[in-house]
């Protein structure tokens, strides 16, 4: 059985990060700062060597030749961390402090006409900082002077130094993770907060809100994006709910009537003359309640905004004429007038146009006064297409009506997650708009009249059962 590696939490990372980081600059801080202290170390001896060459120099051109030797050994003999040697011309050794190693390692190398910096590792291995010079001298001639310091006399101070330089870098290694590590947690707080508060949100606490005020800039705009959604999901709930109520509302009013007929029906032996009659009440049922649900399906479709089927330039004359003819019995029985002036068109699907206008008019008949007039307006400005449906009826509050104007119209609609592939159209679901660029559109309910302007600035979202209300505030058809 494999064990699933266990991953490094946010903060754990972040701490591990900034310690490497941390220890990656002491050490390179470090090797810089060895580096600079040998190289000063190796300057001071430089210019010990370099002082003594010129007292040799001063001495040489100011002391008389009998006196010399005596005045060189005398100012040379009390340095004992530094190598002397001194050549007349022909050779002979006038004074030396150096070792015999030094001695015939300067035998093999050539004499400078003026200091130079050198550096000589002797057969023994003994690293040696080197001045090795002809000074010439008043009455003629020169002198071989050999001045050295052994490399290794701070060997010492550098081991002491390295020790406590290493053990600087590590406390301040332990310090920087210690505190990095606080650092990282307390700025990560914030991040805590929000989640925890996610986690309070649930099916039955969608109002639930994560607070972004004390956060950063960036958690804010996270915060803000994850209550927007949370708001869009709450609302969405909400809408589904409604949307069940009055799925069941619907369904329960036919479904009772059938099974109460059914039941009577079924109570006593009949004839069968009397059973096709129930068959054919319970089939007039069944197909109201059909019709109910194909409503509900358009209801739906129209609250999701779902795309087109089709788009195409429709002319709303002949569909307002066709709606005019059809429900011309009708109003003639309810003592009712039907007319419609002018003319206009939209681009949009038939169909759908078609069952929304007589959604309106239906409900426009239904509510209207016997003996008035209702009418079918058309008409486009500047702002687009306009549909008015007028009757005279009894006052009323005004009723968005946009969601099933938005879904047969061409309308921009806010971006919105797309829905899971499948889902086309239902309750409480939002489809992203997917049939291109679509013109604004609207839907109002006012004072007189029932008024649909595809085209015109509208809400944009309306109630589910904007259409199935009617003029005069009544209930579902």
């Amino acid at each position: 059985m494999r064990l699933r590696a266990r991953r490094l939490s946010t903060a754990a990372r972040l701490t591990v990060l900034f310690d490497v980081v941390t220890v990656a600059v002491m050490a390179a801080l470090g090797v810089a700062i060895s580096l600079s202290v040998q190289h000063n170390l190796v300057a001071q001896d430089y210019t010990e060597l370099e002082n003594k060459a010129a007292l040799i120099a001063d001495i040489a051109r100011n002391e008389p030749a009998a006196e010399r030797a005596a005045r060189l050994a005398d100012a040379l003999d009390h340095h004992p961390d530094m190598a002397f040697a001194l050549r007349s011309a022909d050779s002979t050794l006038l004074f030396s402090t150096a070792p015999a190693a030094l001695l015939a390692y300067a035998q093999q190398q050539p004499v400078d006409v003026r200091p130079l910096r050198r550096h000589w590792q002797l057969a023994d291995g003994q690293r040696v900082h080197v001045l090795y010079l002809r000074q010439p001298l008043p009455e003629g001639g020169a002198l071989s002077v050999l001045l050295g310091i052994d490399a290794a006399r701070h060997a010492a101070f550098l081991r002491r130094f390295h020790q406590l330089l290493a053990a600087c870098i590590v406390a301040a290694a332990l310090a920087s993770s210690l505190l990095g590590g606080y650092v990282v947690r307390r700025s990560l707080r914030p991040l805590q907060t929000l989640a925890h508060e996610a986690r309070q949100v649930s099916a039955g606490r969608l109002d639930r809100r994560l607070s972004s005020s004390g956060a950063p800039v960036e958690l804010e705009q996270l915060a803000q994006t994850f209550n927007a959604m949370l708001a869009g999901l709450q609302q969405d709930f909400t809408r589904l709910a409604a949307f069940s109520a009055d799925l069941a509302h619907e369904l329960r009013t036919p479904i009772t009537n059938v099974l109460t007929h059914v039941h009577v029906v079924l109570a006593h032996p009949r004839s069968n003359e009397a059973y096709r009659d129930a068959l054919a009440s319970c089939a007039e049922e069944l197909q109201r309640l059909s019709q109910t649900a194909g409503d509900l399906l358009y209801l739906a479709q129209a609250e999701a905004s779902a795309p087109l089927p089709s788009r195409e330039s429709v002319a709303l004359a002949p569909v307002a004429d066709a709606l005019v003819e059809f429900y011309g019995l009708l109003a003639e029985d309810r003592q009712l007038q039907l007319q419609r002036d002018g003319e206009a068109s939209v681009d949009g699907n038939r169909l759908m146009l078609h069952r929304a206008l007589a959604n309106l008019l239906s409900n426009a008949l239904q509510h209207a006064a016997a003996g008035s007039c209702v009418r079918i307006v058309l008409g486009a400005d500047a702002q687009g297409c306009r549909i008015a449906v007028h009757n005279r009826g009894h006052a009323h509050s005004r009723r968005p009506a946009g969601a099933a104007v938005r879904s047969f119209l061409p309308c921009p609609a806010p971006p919105r997650p797309a829905a899971p592939r499948g889902c086309r159209a239902g309750a409480g679901h939002h489809p992203r708009h997917r049939t291109g660029p679509r013109r604004p559109g609207g839907a109002a309910v006012r004072p007189g009249r029932h008024r649909v302007q595809p085209g015109a600035a509208g809400p944009p979202r309306a109630a589910l059962n904007a259409l199935r209300h009617s003029v005069a505030g009544a209930g579902p058809r």
